[in-house]
């Protein structure tokens, strides 16, 4: 890196953190760090949300993706707009009226306290895996670029990253998405910029070059219940994004950051609907940069070529000017910090609210407030800490496969949700057999389906008894089973209770 590039970065990072340290001064209480005041105007908040869902993966995941492949997941990544459609107006007015700061507030008020401290307790396991993982790619993609020791690049931005959201809670968090989506989508936008300008052919050439590789276009709807085609993302993104927008702290938290019903309503469609454009803009990008090297002289190594992670760094790291460069780096990590604060906001809140406030439910808003901001640090330091020790694995697909179980796994979430909010007759008997059945069949299909990376064999192997449908159904059963387990056991009790 050309000190210049530092000198952007370091920038960049100084001003983050400056944010933090500007709204420090206005966080008095736990409503102030946490949601706000409920004062944040809708297109900050749909900024914001764009910012929670458009990660690292964003910049350099799709375009990798498409590099190796085609446009095939521009289908499952148009389904969370349409959910958000389906859900904005219900939803987010139910939870603005329903809780006053987590989403699981209201699995209390359905089945008691320990449906709560479920939904809470698997929302902390997810985001703690999510977020390590977020660093440690992030810091594969930085070192690449920079040549910067990977161990050094996780401590020092998951250090900026806890320092400014621990000062300026969830309005440093909110205002700084802003800046890193704007950063976000001009990077991408100067990396399309800059392949149709600087190619030795013209840029229609260069198009044409990526649809006759197809890589423009969009395939694998061939119905098979062993391989993931087009019906089972599409399907499964469906859950995904049900789940994330119903069931997630860190997006029903935007909800409740709005000054108003309208706002937050307007907020949450906008931003979710910005997804869209940014993911295309990035899909495209992969595209055009395998067109790019296909028209012109140069080739990229082999190495990169197999590591789709690489891909956009390489081409960063060769094709921009001194400045840009340094530029496209801060891109890159903003993509990235945008989810990681929002995530250590919304960790912390679940702390406070969920747990903290039940074991001392006398303790002062102050104390509440310390509480909070002693978690960020808590929980950014064990995000750090996981993140280090995937550094000591030499294959980043075994992290890769180690994050798919984590994700695939969350405890039929929705389903308890669904549970409470579709068929309001249910018992907490009946939710609490249903978490059970739902823990049951998701760890018997994952301990079945995937195969320890030493042996290559399954986990536990069952034989004709292992699940062999596509991974993408595992959490979907999991939903599956917790209502219907859910539902019969509380039709029992009541036919019991009448008799």
């Amino acid at each position: 890196m050309h000190p210049a590039d530092v000198a952007v970065v370091v920038l960049y990072l100084g001003f983050i953190a400056g944010l933090g340290l500007y709204f420090a001064r206005r966080q008095k209480s736990t409503e102030d760090y946490f949601l706000a005041g409920r004062k944040i105007p809708g297109w900050v908040v749909a900024f914001s949300l764009m910012g929670t869902i458009c990660s690292s993966a964003t910049f350099v995941g799709h375009p990798g993706n498409v590099f190796h492949d085609n446009l095939y997941i521009v289908p499952a990544h148009i389904v969370p707009l349409i959910v958000m459609l389906v859900l904005a107006r219900h939803i987010v007015v139910f939870y603005r009226r329903t809780v006053r700061m987590t989403a699981y507030e209201y699995l209390e008020q359905r089945f008691g306290y320990p449906a709560r401290a479920y939904g809470a307790s698997t929302f902390l396991f997810n985001r703690v895996t999510d977020v390590s993982v977020t660093y440690y790619f992030l810091a594969l993609a930085t070192a690449f670029l920079t040549n910067w020791d990977v161990v050094t690049v996780i401590l020092v931005l998951g250090t900026i990253t806890v320092v400014y959201t621990l000062l300026g809670g969830i309005e440093a968090v909110v205002w700084t998405d802003v800046i890193q989506g704007v950063f976000l989508i001009g990077g991408g936008l100067l990396c399309v910029l800059l392949i149709l300008t600087q190619s030795p052919v013209d840029a229609t050439d260069v198009i044409r070059s990526a649809w006759d590789g197809g890589k423009l276009t969009i395939d694998r709807w061939e119905w098979d219940p062993k391989t993931n085609n087009q019906w089972f993302l599409i399907v499964g993104s469906t859950f995904v994004w049900l789940q994330a927008f119903i069931c997630n702290q860190n997006n029903v938290q935007r909800y409740l950051l709005a000054r108003s019903d309208k706002d937050a309503i307007r907020g949450a469609t906008l931003g979710v609907g910005a997804c869209v454009p940014v993911w295309l803009l990035f899909m495209v990008l992969g595209g055009l940069l395998w067109a790019y090297y296909q028209v012109g002289p140069e080739t990229i190594p082999v190495d990169v070529q197999e590591n789709k992670d690489r891909i956009v760094p390489y081409f960063i790291q060769t094709q921009f000017p001194v400045g840009l460069r340094g530029l496209m780096l801060a891109a890159l990590i903003a993509a990235a910090m945008s989810s990681l604060d929002s995530d250590l906001n919304a960790m912390a809140t679940v702390v406070v609210n969920d747990f903290y406030a039940r074991v001392r439910p006398r303790s002062s808003d102050p104390n509440r407030l310390l509480v909070g901001r002693g978690a960020v640090v808590a929980l950014g330091v064990a995000s750090i800490l996981l993140a280090l020790q995937w550094t000591k694995i030499d294959d980043p697909s075994l992290v890769e496969f180690f994050f798919s179980l984590a994700m695939i796994v969350t405890g039929g979430i929705l389903g308890l949700f669904a549970l409470g909010m579709l068929f309001r007759w249910t018992t907490a008997t009946g939710a609490y057999a249903g978490i059970v059945a739902c823990v049951l069949i998701s760890g018997w299909a994952i301990l079945t389906y995937f195969k320890a990376p030493a042996s290559g064999r399954p986990l536990l192997d069952l034989g004709d008894l292992n699940y062999t449908w596509s991974p993408m159904l595992i959490g979907i059963l999991g939903h599956f089973a917790l209502v219907l387990v859910g539902l019969a056991v509380s039709a029992l009790g009541s036919a019991k209770a009448r008799s």
